[in-house]
């Protein structure tokens, strides 16, 4: 999104105008709910919901351009699960699950947007299984968040070379494990 649209974006959303809302929302949440879920699946609805209820609470004080809005997002989106955590170490609760809530009439092809979600959901599930949490963190962060590694630094509270090593770590680690599970052509001979 452009600069100035983006800044036009935000200032209808900051007065309040739904259809900006709409947008900003379109546009993040999906990465967002993902981003949760591939640290914890269990809490990522509650904690995308609540992240949107802080988001909404501040954004009239937010200034940046499109980057950091995206960056304030996954920011929220991390201290909120932080806070959840601990407030389910505290007092554990059972999560409703989406199907519970039934469902909703889509606006776009619900086809198409199932099987984009089923990859994705496949992929978060893979960084989720496979990788410790603080590469996982930061692999979704720069995929899902599509933020560069200082911004990710920032988030996480790490060095960028750190955040770099921790990428580069979970890469390899996915590689590894794709590798090790694609199956061998049938009627290939060596």
């Amino acid at each position: 999104m452009a600069t100035t649209e983006f800044g036009d974006l935000l200032a209808a959303a900051q007065e309040g105008a739904q259809w900006a809302i709409a947008v900003l929302w379109r546009e993040l949440h999906p990465r967002l709910l993902r981003f949760l879920r591939g640290l914890d699946p269990k809490a990522a609805e509650d904690v995308e919901a609540d992240t949107w209820l802080v988001a909404a609470r501040d954004l009239a004080s937010f200034r940046g351009n499109s980057r950091q809005f995206r960056a304030w997002m996954f920011t929220i989106a991390r201290h909120r699960l932080i806070d959840w955590r601990r407030r389910e170490a505290r007092r554990p609760s059972v999560a409703l699950t989406p199907e519970v809530l039934g469902e909703y009439r889509a606006e776009d092809d619900p086809a198409v947007t199932a099987l984009d979600v089923l990859r994705a959901d496949a992929a978060v599930a893979l960084v989720r299984a496979c990788l410790p949490r603080d590469q996982a963190e930061v692999i979704l962060l720069r995929v899902l968040g599509g933020l560069d590694v200082a911004e990710v630094a920032a988030i996480v509270r790490k060095s960028p070379g750190n955040v770099r090593v921790l990428q580069h770590r979970g890469l390899r680690r996915l590689a590894e494990q794709i590798t090790d599970e694609t199956p061998e052509p049938r009627g290939v001979t060596q």
